[in-house]
């Protein structure tokens, strides 16, 4: 949950890697991002039509999510 009540759901997928692509979407705006754990903890950034850059952080015990625009 992100502040203001948003619900955010993050999708992974995992790559040749081994590694987990993580995607997902905040008020119309596309997040992307890669993660070690299966559990779709990560960070994950975009960037705004107005070129300001996005970033979702969720902690690996996912008890904590941040979401800055800068």
């Amino acid at each position: 949950d992100l502040p203001g009540g948003m619900k955010v759901l993050v999708s992974k997928e995992k790559d040749k890697d081994g590694k987990y692509s993580l995607m997902a979407t905040v008020d119309k705006l596309e997040l992307k991002g890669t993660s070690d754990k299966n559990n779709g903890s990560g960070t994950l950034e975009g960037e705004k039509a107005d070129k300001s850059k996005a970033k979702l952080t969720i902690a690996e015990d996912l008890s904590q999510t941040t979401f800055e625009i800068f």
